[in-house]
């Protein structure tokens, strides 16, 4: 029956095809599938559950953009079934919408927000969040930013940051944090000002009402931007931390990101100490270090490789820290017809942790299929 609907969805994408749907709109379909295949060291999170694993991921979805705005929208599962340990396969979903838009000639738009339910805690590690046990969990991720540019020196911005880890068993916590920024700028590359930002946190407690906390933070902020292929963003600053019913506390933040798209590469950098959701799932500080990109060489071959550590504690005091890392991989050739052949790698473990049950490796031959539009 899943193959059937797999099946029929994908032929439903392949006859839509590019097509106008108003004027100047484009509709076009969005359909991927990946088989895979390979081992799995510790599926169970015990040190000795090593066992044959197998994906088959099917995505589909849609892309509608004119010259003035795009807007993707895209839903997959992922079935994960182990030879042994879970024949009959488990079921991981994902939704992702993602929005750039200039609504007049001095405002942009831009977010995207993620929506996952996994219950393989290797889906969750690349997520940062590590727990042990086959639990399953809801995680949603987003982030927006509307900027409008008053002249020629100024610009004002909103922004928005969401993060939620829900568990089925009640725990969990989520982070819902907007902003303002002013910005001036001084030349064609630099911008230099001033943000404020509040946040709401809420640690989720089975059969009690959530635990909230506040907090208000001013930051400095800066950005560069070489031509459009380079851009730097940092901010640092105080933030003041409201546990409800507890004591005030002040963390010092800062974030710097650097993204980089070129012709043949694309990459991303960041690392930051701030106010978040981190490894635990909890509302804490949090260190992180993250990175993500692809390489590709001539045509037909590609490298793609992403990952983290994290490392987070009790706010505002740092302690009880949990850090966690996770590192994936993927190496392989663009086949005819929008097929590409690969392989594939990754690691999770706790960097603060030698105990067996914390470590977790993969590796896998993947067959992946895109549609591919105008």
């Amino acid at each position: 029956m899943g193959g059937w609907r797999i099946g029929k969805a994908v032929v439903v994408a392949a006859l839509l095809r590019a097509a106008p749907v108003a004027a100047g709109t484009v509709m076009e379909p969005i359909a991927r599938l990946s088989v895979e295949g390979g081992y799995d060291t510790n599926p169970l999170y015990d040190g000795r559950s090593a066992d044959s694993i197998g994906r088959i991921v099917p995505e589909v979805g849609l892309r509608l953009h004119d010259p003035l705005w795009d807007l993707r929208t895209t839903y997959g599962g992922e079935l994960v079934y182990y030879q042994r340990l879970a024949p009959g396969g488990t079921w991981n979903h994902r939704g992702a919408l993602a929005l750039g838009a200039r609504p007049t000639p001095r405002s942009t738009l831009a977010g995207e927000v993620r929506i996952s339910q996994a219950f393989d805690p290797a889906a969750l590690a690349q997520a940062g969040v590590f727990r042990i046990g086959r639990v399953r969990a809801l995680v949603v991720g987003g982030r927006a930013r509307a900027d409008y540019r008053v002249d020629e020196l100024r610009t004002l911005a909103g922004t928005f940051n969401e993060r939620t880890v829900s568990f089925a068993d009640g725990t969990g916590g989520a982070m819902h944090a907007p902003g303002l920024e002013a910005l001036q700028h001084l030349d064609r590359r630099w911008s230099l000002g001033a943000a404020y930002g509040f946040g709401l946190f809420q640690s989720f407690v089975p059969g009690a009402p959530d635990q909230l906390a506040y907090s208000h933070a001013a930051r400095v902020v800066a950005r560069w931007r070489m031509e459009r292929h380079v851009a730097v963003d940092a901010w640092a600053g105080p933030a003041l931390w409201l546990p409800k019913g507890g004591s005030p506390g002040v963390v010092t933040e800062a974030f710097v990101e650097m993204l980089v798209a070129t012709r043949g590469l694309d990459l991303r950098l960041n690392a930051g100490h701030a106010l978040g959701i981190g490894a635990t799932a909890q509302p804490g500080v949090v260190d992180s270090a993250e990175f993500g990109g692809e390489r590709r060489f001539g045509r037909d071959w590609f490298v793609r490789a992403d990952g983290g550590i994290w490392r987070s504690g009790v706010a505002p005091s740092d302690k009880f820290a949990v850090t966690g890392y996770a590192v994936a991989g993927e190496a392989g050739v663009i086949l005819a017809g929008g097929l590409r052949l690969s392989l594939t790698g990754a690691h999770f473990a706790r960097a603060d942790s030698s105990v067996p049950q914390y470590r977790r490796t993969m590796v896998g031959l993947r067959l992946r299929w895109e549609l591919v539009t105008r």
